[in-house]
């Protein structure tokens, strides 16, 4: 019935729409989701301070521009200025994008050795197999004993041993 009506109709009313009923109607058939357009960075930060947003946990990633789950941000990210509303929200990007090399320099956000947080556990980007693991423990050298290593598990056991 929806579908039989004008497309200047369809545009009407998603016009009046707002996010999640948005969202869900551009997931219901390729008709919609090719009519809808994407959220912009802005609408994306306003739509993750609703009460759908703030139930499911969503935050705007400034890069993929998409509402992810906090637990694919690095903890920083979701707090202080950085955090919902925060005066730095716009800032806010998703591990996986801090990982993506950016434009031509080919160096991205989060170097090898760099260690993040989330959802309190600590990762590393492993600065020998160069892919995000539980961060190793350091327990010799400068380091203070329990400190978190460059390298991840996995490869702090290898050279360990």
């Amino acid at each position: 019935m929806l579908l039989s009506l004008p497309p200047e109709l369809h545009l009407l009313i998603i016009s009046n729409l707002s996010f999640p009923d948005l969202t869900c109607l551009k997931v219901t058939c390729s008709y919609f989701y090719h009519l809808i357009p994407p959220m912009s960075h802005e609408e994306l930060l306003e739509a993750e301070c609703t009460a759908f947003a703030i139930d499911k946990d969503l935050y705007a990633c400034r890069y993929c521009l998409r509402l992810r789950s906090g637990g694919r941000f690095a903890d920083r990210m979701l707090r202080r200025r950085r955090g919902r509303r925060g005066r730095h929200a716009g800032r806010r990007f998703c591990v996986q994008c801090g990982l993506k090399p950016r434009g031509d320099s080919g160096e991205a956000r989060y170097g090898p050795g760099a260690q993040v947080v989330m959802m309190g556990t600590a990762y590393v980007l492993c600065a020998e197999c160069r892919r995000l693991g539980v961060a190793g423990m350091q327990r010799v050298g400068a380091m203070q004993p329990g400190a978190l290593s460059h390298l991840c598990e996995q490869c702090w056991g290898k050279n360990r041993e």
